[in-house]
């Protein structure tokens, strides 16, 4: 999955929902978010690891991060983090 693309094609309401309190799970079909208020660096890395497993690969999108797996079909957007 090609992560940019399915990114830029989203409609500009849904770009805006993209918080910094928020964890937005971007699967080929749908996308899902849940809070992520006052977390930490470790608990954001426990999130990544459950999801994505250990090998993870990051990338920026108009200044979100965004974590992928070469071994999932999903990715998941950290909004307004740059990195971890």
């Amino acid at each position: 999955m090609n992560i940019s693309v399915r990114l830029n094609a989203l409609p500009e309401n849904v770009k805006q929902t993209f918080h910094k309190d928020f964890v937005f799970l971007i699967f080929p079909d749908k996308i899902q978010h849940f809070p992520a208020r006052n977390w930490t660096k470790e608990q954001i890395l426990e999130k990544l690891h459950e999801y994505l497993g250990t090998t993870i690969d990051y990338q920026q999108w108009q200044g979100h991060l965004i974590a992928s797996s070469p071994d999932k079909k999903m990715a998941i957007l950290l909004p307004n983090r740059h990195m971890l």
